[in-house]
């Protein structure tokens, strides 16, 4: 019945499309060839103007008809206007506002207004306004991107702090990132990549992050969870431009970040080499309870954990874009990052019977270093046709990634005064991992007419993943290597993908018309692992389709409803058969016996933009079957086992909203919520297991400006425990604040940032089992102070005011 039902709704919904399709498509043939263009570049006599808002009104009208915004060459298009009379308006935070009237007709169908010049707004310029700070959100048909530098508090920080503060998207403080309950994709610069330790990413190096919450045919069918594109930071000025920033700060020890951006464009190169580097000293404390129901000698479980560690992280990058004429462009960009952890770990665990008497009590310290080095090269070649919307993308990727962690292990037996006893039992573990990923891809557009076009393209992933984990113990002064505890493992995988995506647009030369896309991928994927003692070896063949379809209503200017079906994967990657005994008590494997979660989403969306406020809802429906969770079973030797599972089915639904609101010149908020409806059935592995609850979480930042180039932001976060197959994560909350004042006329920064100003933020897990019950909780430094001071030269003060703006990429 289930599938029967999804089904109907993929029906249903084409059925939708050609039924809309067929009662406009006679009115755009009719109004064809009564529709002009408008075109035209934007300068200030010195440089083009990037990011303008270019708006047509018809006469006697303050309804828009068409709207379009400047790209990073100033350059304006707007087609598919009805034959009339018009006013032009453009708009840009440090100019004076420019109109003009214009007429278009059969005589004049294309208007070529050539250059125009707008005259600087001296009064913006001069700091006679206390504005707020740039425009944080910018919304999307699929979903929406956030500009990382507006938000001041987390500067100084790393990638996973800006996803904590960007609107639907929840992070728990051991830096897990989940969209409406599910894990999204990560993309660096719109491409599978190596680097995906978030921690290592700092945030002075990401320009922007992208949410997609219904993504097409065109991106991979493993983004059930959605996608978050995180694109890094390239100037596009010309001449030489630097960038640095310097900054440090203390939470439970020191913190440092440095960064630098040197930029060089001519006509037709770009070439940028930046470096960022970042250390920090951390804390962490997780509290361990759980009871053994089954087990009166043990019945007890106490687990107390302290870390000190030492962060590090050095990522080097450089891009070089040729661009020898209109219609073709060439990039390459190379990347090597470097990042560790120092990490001085001590566990204590103390057993105890039923009536609290002491059984067992023993600690385990563990000195773990580890290193992580990245490469990464990409190449992109991209040619515009001469036939206006015809394009032809090739893209080729690789990347390495070497894991190493070295870790020295001393076990102690304890009194219940926590003295040593006896002699310390001493292990030695190393655990190497080398990944590789190579990616090959191609997208082309074709127009087919007035208002469609068609995109295929062809894309195809080759990984490939080394592990070698081998535990040793000491005997008689010497390491011996423990064959039951130790394992390697090789895996491969490979996805090859085609897709074709149509769209159709009805009525654009009206204010209110219709978008059609509909999309199929088609992907075929293998893997392969074993261990090279053959106990363990399997192959997996995953051929399947995936269907998309999205009708979008604009009704207005600025206005939009829409609607998307679309059917994902989620391939299991937690393959790997060996046990990490690193936790005696509570163990963890891989599963090579996982299939693939199948997941089957509708969306409905709304989005409206007033003169000081703007709003985006969507109410969402997503089921999965064959669901991957991890799920905990009790050993009848006290011992917990977790990994993962196809615990069953798992159905979500609720709705969220992002609000965005101007109540004054010097004064912005945006805000997000969400509440949702998770349910697991886990029937698959225990009769009876599963679990339902409602969930939501909140997000509020308030942007203001305090006096003459100075802001002032405060964020806050709160999540409401959300749901577990056995259990739920516990609820988190935070606030966060910063202080900007610019200095050195613009080109100079300094911002104080303090996080976590409560010291409210933790992580935790509840659950229960067949025979047990445990709660985990634990607890980072999140609460710091951090100064840093940013220094630009070679872009003009001019294009500082600008930098509220989003790039069209």
């Amino acid at each position: 019945m289930t599938t029967l039902r999804f089904y109907t709704i993929r029906l249903l919904t084409l059925a939708l499309m050609l039924v809309f399709g067929a009662d406009l498509a006679l009115s755009q043939e009719q109004t064809a060839a009564r529709t002009g263009s408008i075109y035209g570049i934007l300068t200030d006599n010195s440089a083009p103007i990037r990011y303008a808002n270019v708006q047509v009104f018809a006469v006697g009208s303050e309804k828009i008809a068409k709207g379009a915004i400047t790209d990073s060459t100033g350059k304006f298009t707007m087609d598919k206007l009805a034959f009339g009379q018009y006013v032009l308006k453009i708009r840009r935070l440090g100019y004076k506002e420019f109109k003009q009237n214009i007429t278009l007709s059969a005589a004049a169908p294309m208007l070529d207004l050539r250059t125009i010049s707008l005259q600087a707004d001296t009064k913006i310029l001069n700091g006679v306004e206390v504005t707020a700070t740039k425009e944080v959100v910018k919304k999307t048909a699929q979903g929406f991107i956030m500009n990382a530098d507006a938000t001041l508090s987390q500067q100084g920080g790393t990638a996973t702090d800006v996803l904590r503060n960007m609107p639907a998207v929840a992070v728990d403080a051991d830096g897990g990132v989940t969209i409406r309950g599910k894990a999204p994709m990560i993309l660096i610069n719109g491409r599978n990549s190596a680097l995906t330790n978030l921690e290592s990413i700092p945030a002075a190096s990401i320009e922007s992050i992208e949410v997609i919450n219904s993504p097409g045919a065109q991106y991979d069918a493993d983004s059930e969870g959605g996608i978050i594109n995180i694109k890094l930071k390239k100037s596009d000025l010309d001449n030489l431009n630097v960038a640095l920033a310097l900054g440090g700060g203390y939470g439970a020890h020191g913190r440092f970040n440095g960064s630098a951006l040197v930029n060089y464009k001519t006509d037709t190169w770009n070439i940028g080499l930046g470096f960022d580097s970042r250390y920090a000293g951390r804390q962490r404390f997780v509290n361990g309870d759980r009871v053994n129901l089954n087990l009166p000698l043990e019945y007890y479980l106490t687990q107390r954990r302290s870390d000190e560690r030492i962060d590090q992280a050095h990522n080097l990058r450089f891009t070089a874009d040729f661009t020898p004429d209109a219609s073709n462009s060439f990039a390459v960009e190379l990347l090597g990052s470097l990042s560790g952890q120092d990490n001085d770990e001590t566990l204590i665990n103390t057993l105890q019977t039923a009536t609290r008497d002491l059984s067992a009590k023993y600690s385990r310290r563990s000195l773990e270093i580890a290193r992580d080095w990245v490469a990464e090269a990409a190449f992109t070649y991209t040619h515009t046709f001469p036939t206006k919307g015809q394009r032809l993308s090739l893209g080729l990727s690789t990347a390495l990634n070497f894991d190493r962690e070295n870790t020295d292990i001393t076990n102690r037996n304890l009194d219940a005064s926590n003295n040593a006893v006896g002699s310390p039992f001493l292990q030695r573990t190393y655990n190497y991992v080398n990944f590789a990923v190579s990616t090959l891809k191609a997208d082309y557009t074709h127009p087919l007419g007035d208002g469609m076009t068609l995109e295929t393209g062809y894309k195809g992933i080759i990984r490939s993943v080394g592990t070698d984990f081998q535990s040793f113990n000491q005997v008689s002064n010497a390491y011996v290597v423990q064959p039951l505890q130790s394992n390697t493992f090789n895996f491969f995988e490979q996805i090859h993908s085609v897709y074709a995506q149509y769209a159709m647009t009805l009525g654009e030369q009206s204010a209110s018309h219709w978008k059609f896309t509909a999309g199929l991928r088609g992907e075929y994927g293998t893997n392969a692992g074993n261990t090279p003692d053959g106990k363990v070896s399997f192959t997996n063949v995953y051929p399947n389709l995936f269907p998309s379809a999205t009708a979008v209503f604009y009704a207005a200017a600025g206005e939009f409803w829409k609607v998307n079906y679309g059917r994902r994967i989620n391939r299991p990657t937690q393959l790997n058969p060996f046990t990490d005994i690193t936790d005696s008590l509570n163990q963890s494997s891989g599963n090579p016996r996982l299939q693939p979660e199948f997941i089957d989403a509708v969306e409905l969306g709304y989005s409206r933009e007033w003169e000081a406020l703007s709003l985006t809802a969507s109410a969402y429906y997503r089921y999965a079957v064959n669901t991957i969770r991890g799920f905990t079973r009790l050993r009848s030797d006290g011992v917990a086992i977790s990994r993962p599972e196809n615990i069953g089915t798992a159905t979500t639904y609720g709705a969220e909203a992002i609000l965005t609101a101007y109540p004054t010149k010097f004064w912005t908020l945006n805000g997000s919520f969400s509440l949702f409806q998770q349910t697991f059935d886990a029937g698959n592995i225990q009769a009876g297991a599963g679990n339902s609850l409602l969930t939501w979480y909140a997000k509020a930042v308030s942007t203001c400006g305090l006096w003459e180039d100075a802001s002032f932001q405060v964020l806050g976060n709160y999540y409401a425990p959300t749901a577990a197959p056995q259990g739920y994560r516990v609820q988190q909350f935070n606030i966060d604040v910063a202080v900007q004042q610019k200095i050195l006329e613009g080109k100079g920064r300094i911002r104080l940032v303090a996080t976590d100003v409560f010291n409210t933020l933790n992580s935790g897990l509840v659950i229960a089992g067949e025979g047990f019950t445990l709660s985990r909780i634990g607890k980072v430094d999140t609460r710091a102070v951090l100064l840093t001071f940013a220094y630009t030269f070679g872009a003009t003060f001019k294009e500082k005011v600008l930098e509220n703006g989003f790039s069209n990429d």
